[in-house]
């Protein structure tokens, strides 16, 4: 087993959607090295580009910067979720 991440096509998540239209993600699910998948709680995040009216329209997609411990030690993890095809990705 490794800490190792590889760059995956999507990515699954599990989040909140509140009423007001902001995504709070709270867990994602990243495949290692070995192809077994790792489940990281979020511990905290940041919407890079969120106004404070959500409009899919005139932002398609949301850009998170999120905390998670990895092999008790701190890692940034950048996420994008697409409001056009509903799917998370892991940004470089």
């Amino acid at each position: 087993m490794s800490a190792t991440i590889h760059i995956q096509p999507t990515l699954d998540v599990i989040c909140q959607h509140k009423k007001d239209g902001t995504i709070i993600p709270l867990k994602i699910r990243l495949q290692d090295e070995d192809g077994e998948y790792q489940v990281y709680k979020i511990k905290s995040y940041r919407c890079n580009n969120l106004s404070k009216v959500v409009n899919p329209k005139l932002t398609p997609v949301l850009v998170f910067e999120c905390k998670i411990n990895c092999f008790e030690r701190e890692r940034l993890v950048r996420i994008s979720y697409s409001f056009n095809d509903g799917l998370w990705k892991v940004l470089a």
